[in-house]
């Protein structure tokens, strides 16, 4: 089995404030905003690291494009915020990239430019994996070998430098093997889209009557991980009704905590493939397919079993990817790999005019960001 690392900087917005030695149930408590990849750390064993932010021009603008109403002086005050849980700032949690052993990966996923460009350049044998915060990326990077897509991947094909990888990267027992009480499910859960707006509240006074009718408890997500993942954990059925579409990190969760997800056929674009019946075409369909389940519990855990297959494959073939990408790596012609990253450098702003400019099919020039060269 391969060596992985996963490492964000300080001044990220997201994701966990502790590291890995505290244990992955508090570490998942201390996140900031989401779930995040916690299959690296629990299925691949990999480790993970809080680094001191990069302050380099490239990251910084990396961060800009990825979320555009935060400001450095935003970035500043996130990195010197004290978790709720450990009474601890990501910047005196973060090392120095310098003390890091990194010859001892085989695989390093960085979180943004979180790696300095020196680190990449020393240690050239390793496989260095930038995740974007945002899944936007830039069409031209220098000392990268892959980027990742956060879409679900179909096939273990790798797709050039592409790895296809949900954000939300979960095994499908994680969630209700450490978090279940032993209390039995019940009830609907609203995911957080859904209406475009959290606030439980409101979201009452906006919904069909429908749903009241079906006489079971109704849950809406309040924006705090704990009780997320509880109300996850204690519903039978994961609804998207309405709202934005999305790229699916929310039904992965569910999934790891064994509810039954329903969404329209356009609620998710992330290439997250999920049973038939899951879907749905119109408020009644949906209703009278969770009076259905509802009286007909073998089915509702069928279901189950089908939908933690989807996540088993995804991990499967996450992993797939990784081992061909250590193994082209290794096999890689140092030199032929210098010559292509000259000529892709030279090529990359013409590559970006032309998706910015012409209509591709197949390629959302939304995702893509002009080159950043370090």
């Amino acid at each position: 089995m391969y060596k992985l690392a996963l490492v964000k900087e300080a001044c990220y917005q997201d994701l966990w404030v502790c590291d890995k030695s505290k244990g992955l149930k508090k570490l998942l408590y201390s996140t900031l905003l989401r779930t995040g990849p916690i299959a690296l750390l629990d299925v691949f064993k990999g480790d993970f690291f809080i680094l001191e932010t990069n302050r380099s021009k490239p990251a910084k603008n990396l961060r800009r494009r990825q979320v555009h109403h935060l400001s450095e002086k935003d970035y500043i005050e996130i990195e010197n915020t004290k978790s709720k849980i450990f009474e601890q700032t990501p910047r005196e949690t973060a090392k120095s990239p310098d003390e890091i052993d990194w010859q001892k990966y085989d695989i390093v996923i960085s979180i943004n430019f979180a790696v300095p460009i020196k680190i990449r350049k020393k240690y050239k044998n390793l496989v260095w994996i930038c995740l974007t915060g945002e899944g936007k990326y830039p069409v031209g990077l220098n000392y990268w070998d892959y980027l990742i897509s956060h879409n679900c991947p179909s096939s273990p094909c790798l797709n050039g430098s592409i790895i296809d990888m949900p954000y939300t990267l979960i095994s499908s027992n994680f969630l209700i093997k450490n978090f279940n009480k032993g209390e039995k499910k019940n009830g609907l859960y609203f995911e957080v889209n859904s209406f475009n707006n959290i606030a439980p509240k409101s979201n009452i006074n906006r919904l069909p009557n429908s749903f009241r009718h079906l006489n079971i408890p109704l849950r809406f997500h309040d924006g705090d991980m704990k009780s997320h993942i509880e109300k996850l954990i204690s519903s039978k059925y994961f609804v998207k009704y309405k709202g934005r579409s999305l790229r699916g990190n929310s039904f992965i969760e569910a999934i790891a905590s064994e509810c039954v997800c329903f969404l329209s056929f356009s609620d998710c674009y992330g290439k997250l493939n999920l049973p038939r019946f899951c879907y749905y075409s119109n408020l009644n369909e949906l209703v009278e397919k969770i009076k259905f389940l509802e009286k007909n519990d073998n089915h509702r855990l069928r279901l189950i079993s089908e939908q933690k297959l989807v996540l088993d494959a995804i991990i499967a073939n996450v992993d797939l990817q990784f081992d061909q990408a250590i193994t082209l790596k290794r096999n890689n012609n140092k030199k032929n790999f210098n010559i292509k990253e000259r000529i892709f450098k030279l090529f990359s702003y013409i590559y970006y005019s032309l998706l910015v400019r012409i209509k591709i099919h197949g390629i959302d020039s939304f995702d893509f960001l002009p080159p950043m060269h370090e």
